[in-house]
């Protein structure tokens, strides 16, 4: 054989060889739970829904989450009765076709425009918030395991309530056409509850020294109000030197006792379920101010539509007053 033509065979063979060699490579980097990651990935950068959904099964995430969604969205109450448990557990279900509607579509908004649209969805902004989820920091693709048609990939966010890393357990499953597709998330519950747990030590954390300022300032102003029974026993409100105790005692005593409660109140780490009780505690001390210092008003000008207008200032404080304790021993748990 020429050989020119030796030459020409085994060049041809090591072209086709090395052509078959690069098929296979793209074809095996494209058929791994990787690729589809990246793909997916891509996609959500991209504004690709074709390709999002070609390896995201959204419908399916969402369901088996359903569980976790709802441990977000509202604490364990360990004072609930079997039968209150039941009643949200039925309450949860219900809401469960239209909760996940509109999660869905806030989703299938923000692939394809970068913008969740909450205002279009109900609901869906209180549920970001209360898994979490808006305050989640994608950090990247961790070690993926693959084991046959199925994968587990470790997807790290970074979450500033948990002041760390915490790896999301991505399941993926490989169709009869070697595409892989995200079908579940594993652990989406685990993640929920340990900040549940983060949220309930703030919340505990609040309850226990705001119950410490009140009850120590509660005292103080017991021990004034027992003096100006004292003082308003012992003489007159037709007497200039009663009237110039009983001013003395409230704008001196208890107006600036209740001003440094509110300051102390200020000073405290308030976490977001906390955020109605504490806007009722400086209600009040609003109130109660007003209150001491239109009092002590009235003790000088005498006006009738003075202590008209404290006391019904004092009346709106206790008013709220219980409100606040009602609120706060259903946050105890």
């Amino acid at each position: 054989m020429n050989t020119k033509i030796k030459i020409g065979i085994c060049a041809g063979i090591i072209f086709i060889i090395a052509a078959a060699a690069v098929c296979y490579n793209f074809y095996a980097k494209t058929t791994t739970p990787e690729y589809a990651l990246k793909i997916v990935e891509e996609s959500i950068a991209n504004h690709d829904k074709e390709n999002f959904y070609k390896h995201v099964d959204l419908k399916g995430i969402l369901e088996t989450s359903y569980d976790g969604i709802i441990e977000g969205m509202t604490y364990t109450n360990k004072a609930m009765t079997p039968d209150a448990r039941e009643s949200v557990k039925d309450f949860t279900e219900m809401l469960r076709a239209p909760l996940l509607l509109s999660l869905e579509s806030s989703i299938d908004s923000y692939v394809e425009t970068g913008d969740f649209h909450e205002e279009d969805n109900v609901g869906v902004s209180e549920l970001l918030k209360r898994t979490g989820m808006d305050k989640s920091i994608y950090r990247g693709i961790g070690e993926v395991v693959e084991n046959d048609s199925q994968a587990t990939a470790k997807i790290q966010i970074y979450h500033p309530e948990l002041e760390r890393e915490f790896s999301l357990n991505f399941i993926l499953k490989r169709d009869d056409s070697d595409v892989w597709k995200i079908i579940r998330v594993e652990n989406f519950k685990e993640f929920i509850t340990q900040i549940n747990q983060v949220r309930r030590k703030k919340l505990d954390n609040y309850l226990n020294q705001s119950a410490e300022i009140i009850s120590r300032h509660e005292k103080i102003v017991a021990d004034a109000m027992q003096k100006y029974n004292s003082i308003a026993g012992a003489g007159s409100l037709a007497n200039e030197d009663t009237r110039a105790k009983l001013r003395d005692l409230m704008s001196e005593v208890v107006k600036k006792d209740w001003e440094t409660r509110k300051v102390e109140l200020l000073k405290l780490t308030v976490p977001q379920d906390a955020a109605t009780l504490q806007n009722l505690r400086l209600k009040i001390c609003d109130l109660e101010i007003a209150y001491a210092e239109g009092y002590a008003k009235w003790m000088d000008d005498k006006n009738a539509a003075t202590v008209k207008t404290a006391e019904e200032n004092h009346r709106q404080a206790q008013t709220l007053t219980l409100e606040a304790k009602t609120l706060a021993s259903r946050m105890v748990e």
